[in-house]
């Protein structure tokens, strides 16, 4: 392998998560409060001076800032990709190359969306008895969506 082709991919690993991490969640002021706060309850409550309930509040917040974040890339994501597989999918079928049975891609679509709910509920039941603060956690994902 040359040199030239080793920087090239150097380049394209280095721009890939580059892209990835263009607007990372420790960029937000409140995922960093909630950190400090997290590191603040827990030397609190290491030193006995107060309950853990500011460290679990503050974990929760960062969690669920980290959920709303990845939810928001995935979305984004999809977005593209469905995108570009409708057009394809356009493009092919004026094409006349395919022959389409509309039906069954919309009966495809329902049983798909219908799963994607039923696995969406039971991902929200293991958040919320994982996260010890469920009002601190919808708070971070809400930001995390919004990414403020």
């Amino acid at each position: 392998m040359s040199s030239d082709e080793q920087d090239a991919t150097q380049h394209l690993t280095s721009s890939a998560l580059e892209t990835l991490f263009v607007d990372p969640p420790w960029d937000s002021k409140s995922f960093l409060g909630a950190g400090a706060t997290t590191l603040a309850g827990l030397g609190a409550w290491m030193n006995d001076m107060m309950s853990p309930a500011l460290a679990r509040g503050g974990a929760s917040f960062m969690g669920g800032f980290l959920i709303g974040w990845a939810i928001r890339r995935t979305v984004k994501l999809a977005v593209i990709v469905t995108g570009l597989l409708l057009t394809l999918l356009a493009a092919v079928k004026m094409t006349g190359i395919v022959e389409l049975d509309w039906t069954v891609i919309e009966t495809n679509i329902v049983h798909s969306l219908a799963w994607a709910q039923g696995k969406a509920e039971g991902f929200k039941e293991v958040l919320t008895g994982y996260l010890p603060s469920a009002g601190a956690g919808g708070a971070g994902a809400f930001l995390g969506l919004r990414k403020k």
